[in-house]
């Protein structure tokens, strides 16, 4: 017989999916706007300038000093998917462990959004890692509150 899942993990659960949906929606638009992004990453190297300056985009999108985007994009979402996926399964069945380890990935999606932030990205970018880092906080929220806490101790 299961238990009831309070109201507190539930909801920590819904945001957690809208979180993998904002990561989800981030590696496609670094597919879709992969020279916008390029182009923001140029702004901060002297050596990505000069190849612009030099070659224009084309070029410096040839170039080996250009981090390959998309591709880090697309392993960094399945990497946060299955982790995602595996402690939710287990906050569910009630294991306290997969508490902390939620919270230290939102701990981590605020780092990175914030890095995001600090990046000069694309506006649709800053707007994405503005919204993430509101989700994850509210992620930590709903892992913390006193039901929560019953829910994962009861067991």
């Amino acid at each position: 017989m299961r238990r009831q899942v309070p109201t507190s993990v539930r909801n920590a659960l819904l945001v957690l999916v809208a979180i993998v949906g904002v990561s989800a929606l981030t590696a496609l638009l670094t597919w879709v706007q992969q020279d916008e992004v390029i182009l923001s990453w140029a702004r901060g190297n002297s050596s990505a300038q000069e190849l612009l300056a030099s070659g224009g985009l084309d070029e410096l999108r040839a170039a080996a000093i250009v981090p390959k985007f998309v591709p880090l994009a697309v392993v960094s979402f399945v990497v946060f998917l299955l982790l995602a996926v595996v402690l939710a399964a287990f906050l569910v069945d009630g294991h306290g462990w997969s508490r902390m380890g939620l919270t230290a990935m939102a701990f981590f999606g605020l780092l990175v959004s914030a890095l995001g932030l600090l990046n000069h990205l694309p506006t649709l970018f800053v707007v994405l890692s503005v919204v993430s880092m509101l989700l994850n906080v509210a992620l930590v929220f709903f892992l913390w509150r006193r039901d929560t806490s019953a829910y994962l101790r009861a067991v």
